[in-house]
């Protein structure tokens, strides 16, 4: 059995690693930095904030992604790859900003984006 002192550092060390996992990854650290500031994407208490402009654009990248899969045009998917990957880099230059503002709600926004870009690259492949 482990002592009080080496599950102290066993502790330590998990909360450490953690930590460093969340550091190291933009999403996670960009998620941390909101939810310790009130806007926990995970939580049934933050709201969808999503602009109807945005939820107008992911149907639109919708049926495009359908119509490319029919064409079966490998060309042309790997183009819309290209533009789901620029949309998401847009997005986390945004965020970057927002973030060093404090502009929590604006970053959340941002942030929701970010996570249906994603998954929504996920799905492509």
């Amino acid at each position: 059995m482990f002592n009080k002192k080496k599950k102290n550092i066993l502790k330590r060390s998990i909360y450490i690693n953690k930590g460093y996992q969340i550091l190291k990854n933009t999403i996670k650290r960009i998620q941390y930095l909101l939810k310790i500031n009130g806007f926990d994407i995970k939580s049934n208490k933050t709201h969808n904030t999503l602009d109807q402009k945005f939820l107008y654009k992911q149907y639109k990248l919708y049926k495009k992604l359908n119509k490319i899969q029919q064409k079966k045009n490998k060309k042309a998917i790997l183009n819309f790859i290209r533009k789901i990957d620029s949309l998401f880099k847009k997005n986390l230059k945004k965020i970057k900003i927002k973030l060093i503002k404090k502009s929590w709600k604006k970053s959340y926004i941002i942030f929701q984006k970010i996570i249906f870009l994603k998954n929504f690259k996920k799905k492509i492949k």
